[in-house]
């Protein structure tokens, strides 16, 4: 499953320096680059992130202001402080933040606390994650065991989820579904989610990409260059 995350810092240089260092991270997906607090509160009030990283010392509301308003909203995202400043660490903890990290950004520094924040979060998503979807074909309704899917693929504008030699229709978009699966599912292009459990041989295909296939089901998918490097540091067959 991939994490999602807001950076906001009012440095162009600092914000720059996390995107160069969490993009190539595969289970991390920057979807904001604000400069304010006030740019968050604006933007939270249209999606909310897994994660966000925050600076201190900004021109307004200050990233401890920000963690009180957080926290007054109940606000659900984890947040990790990226600062130059030491001396406002008890403050944050005191707040409730998951990390604390002084810059210079150090990239080993920097993915322990990431990795730290995402166990946090699989742990909250064991506790919330559905165990079945509903297909919905005309009035009739079925329930499907996630672990029953070996993949949802697009196929004519419909997501389907494919069990073994079975196929359901689902209504929820991949986008959704990928936040609300199990990490063991992985998106291997923009059509498609693979369930790394139920697959029995990845094949080296043209242009850098995999041909996978499953365990129970004759069902290939091709994956994408991107999403075959990706996969390749979760395969564990």
């Amino acid at each position: 499953m991939v994490n999602t995350l807001f950076i906001v810092d009012d440095e162009y240089a600092s914000r720059l320096k996390l995107n160069q260092l969490i993009s190539p991270l595969p289970e991390w997906r920057i979807e904001a680059e604000l400069r304010s607090g006030e740019e968050l509160f604006q933007r939270l009030s249209e999606s909310q992130p897994d994660v966000i990283l925050l600076d201190i010392n900004m021109p307004g509301l200050s990233g401890i202001d920000v963690l009180s308003q957080l926290n007054q909203q109940h606000c659900t995202s984890e947040v990790i402080f990226t600062t130059a400043h030491s001396r406002y660490a008890v403050e944050a903890f005191n707040g409730a933040a998951a990390d604390y990290v002084l810059k210079p950004i150090n990239l080993q520094r920097l993915q322990l606390a990431l990795e730290r924040v995402a166990e946090r979060l699989r742990l909250k998503r064991a506790q919330t994650l559905p165990q079945t979807l509903i297909s919905q074909v005309g009035q009739r309704m079925r329930n499907v065991r996630i672990e029953d899917i070996d993949a949802i693929i697009i196929d004519n504008g419909t997501q389907v989820a494919h069990c073994g030699s079975q196929t359901y229709p689902l209504d929820k978009t991949l986008t959704e579904l990928e936040q609300q699966l199990p990490a063991h599912f992985f998106r291997v292009h923009r059509g498609a989610i693979i369930n790394r459990l139920r697959l029995s041989e990845a094949e080296r295909w043209l242009n850098g990409r995999l041909l996978l296939r499953f365990i129970h089901s004759e069902l290939e998918v091709l994956t994408s260059r991107n999403g075959a490097r990706q996969l390749k540091k979760h395969l564990t067959m």
